[in-house]
């Protein structure tokens, strides 16, 4: 290969790849500023770091300003777009396999890294006093934050029990009996203070994003049952997202800026700047670990259950769509390569392969799903925050919903992480710790998302033969009769 042809080829991974080339050499940046000015400031020099890490505030107000109108407009377009009526049991095989692969690629998630706990190598747990909070009041929490009251009110608020203890004074009189062995005692007590714990309801600030996702999805549903008659509405909310992701692109364009001095000013507040690369050197391979335990392991068995046949030779198949998606790390990009794998080598209908892939490259990102859920609880980890069952469930509906209204293009981890932490009231600034391996971790996640496509056509196909056949005779029928009826005409002709 000659040296011109090589200088061409880095060229253009540049213009491919300038934005993830900008973030490394602003985080590379960002820490050798950082280093610097350690020397000359102290970690308690509040006011010099905040000045210094003011572009990254701006670059984080960018990335809240946007996350809502990204997450409804996305949800509701992507599931008004979906027509059950005309698609079938076809549509409802699709999004069943969409639901069930996406859930367990959260499980996944959320299991490796409670089992690792990257984020405990180094810094302790500290647990949080409950408060009196058990784990029914933070499920009932949970479930009102699903149904708001309000529906504005959610974009900036969401409902919290919280338990005062109040003390009451008990006067002289009855208070109850005790029976033994029939013999009734009468407990009169005078003056007596008692602390009893009364709950109530406040409002926490921060986006209750599980309400929104829920109210979402139910929108978007209804919008698809009412078919013609949503399209004004349909319209509307796709022209939001395409708005919302206009701004995203001239947004981005000022992460590495930010990422920069929030980089430098992390840097001069630690006190142990290499805790952060031990974390990151235990989360990185947990993270691709994961991943591709889920796309070749769960996938590949679901796969292998439900068609009787090899998924390695399937996988194979698939070789050039997957190389395409670890090179470009979009499903967008990636999608005429898919459709074509799944046609000419595994030999898929192309009436599912039209229906699921382009539908699957917006809404089925298994890899995404993932992938969230595993940042979100590395930094409470770091953090040190006590996470209960039900953040659990709140972290893995967001990822859910995260997932769906994602677009399927690259340089979109830092939003989507974002996201995630605003929904469980963590820092999103801590999200930016993760930006130096986001970008490989990208192209994996791009893998997995492509290659669950692929399966979910695969296995689409084979649920759905018989309707695939039906479909073809109720194709030919028409042919049938108009030959049937040309035929019955050129006898009577002949009569004649």
């Amino acid at each position: 290969m000659s040296r011109k042809h090589c200088l061409k080829l880095f060229c253009r991974f540049l213009r491919n790849n300038t934005l993830v080339v900008f973030l490394i050499v602003a985080m590379i940046s960002g820490i050798g500023l950082g280093c610097a000015l350690r020397t000359m400031w102290s970690p308690l020099e509040k006011r010099k770091i905040g000045y210094l890490k003011f572009p990254g505030d701006i670059m984080l107000n960018t990335l809240r300003m946007v996350s809502v109108p990204l997450v409804v407009s996305g949800i509701i377009t992507s599931l008004a777009t979906l027509s059950m009526k005309t698609s079938g049991s076809i549509g409802l095989r699709a999004l069943c396999y969409y639901l069930f692969t996406t859930v367990c690629a959260v499980i996944t998630g959320i299991v490796g890294v409670v089992l690792v706990q990257p984020g405990k190598q180094i810094i302790g747990v500290s647990d949080k006093p409950d408060n009196g909070i058990n784990h029914l009041d933070s499920f009932l929490d949970m479930i009102r934050n699903a149904l708001p009251d309000n529906i504005m009110a959610a974009t900036f608020s969401k409902k919290r029990t919280v338990v005062a203890e109040e003390i009451v004074i008990v006067e002289e009189g009855y208070i109850g009996d005790h029976s033994n062995n029939g013999n009734h005692t009468v407990l009169n007590i005078t003056g007596t203070n008692m602390t009893i714990d009364v709950p109530s309801l406040e409002s926490d600030p921060g986006t209750n994003m599980l309400g929104l996702i829920v109210i979402s999805v139910l929108v978007g549903c209804v919008l698809s049952s009412m078919e013609e008659r949503a399209k004004p509405m349909t319209d509307l909310f796709r022209c939001l997202y395409e708005v919302v992701m206009r701004l995203i692109e001239i947004f981005i364009w000022f992460t590495p800026v930010g990422l920069l001095f929030l980089t430098a000013a992390s840097v001069v507040q630690t006190e142990n700047p290499t805790v952060v690369l031990q974390e990151l050197a235990v989360f990185f391979p947990t993270a691709i670990i994961c991943i591709l335990l889920h796309s070749f392991g769960s996938l590949s068995l679901l796969f292998l259950v439900v068609t009787k046949k090899n998924p390695f030779l399937y996988l194979l198949h698939m070789s050039k769509a997957l190389l395409t998606a670890f090179g470009t790390a979009s499903s967008a990009a990636t999608l005429p390569v898919t459709m074509d794998c799944l046609v000419n080598k595994n030999h898929v209908d192309r009436r599912v392969v039209d229906f699921i892939t382009p539908i699957g490259s917006v809404i089925n990102m298994d890899g995404t799903a993932l992938y969230v859920s595993m940042v979100t609880i590395f930094i409470s980890q770091r953090l040190g925050a006590t996470l209960t069952f039900g953040d659990y469930i709140i972290i893995g509906f967001t990822a859910f919903g995260i997932s769906v209204g994602s677009a399927g293009v690259p340089n979109m981890g830092i939003m989507t992480m974002a996201i995630a932490a605003m929904a469980v009231g963590l820092p999103v600034d801590q999200v930016l710790l993760v930006a130096p391996v986001d970008w490989i971790v990208e192209r994996f996640r791009t893998i997995s998302n492509i290659y669950g496509d692929s399966i979910g056509a695969g296995i689409v196909q084979h649920l759905s033969s018989n309707v695939l056949v039906n479909f073809e005779k109720e194709s030919m029928r028409p042919v049938v009769v108009e030959r049937l009826n040309s035929h019955e005409i050129e006898e009577s002709d002949n009569l004649v």
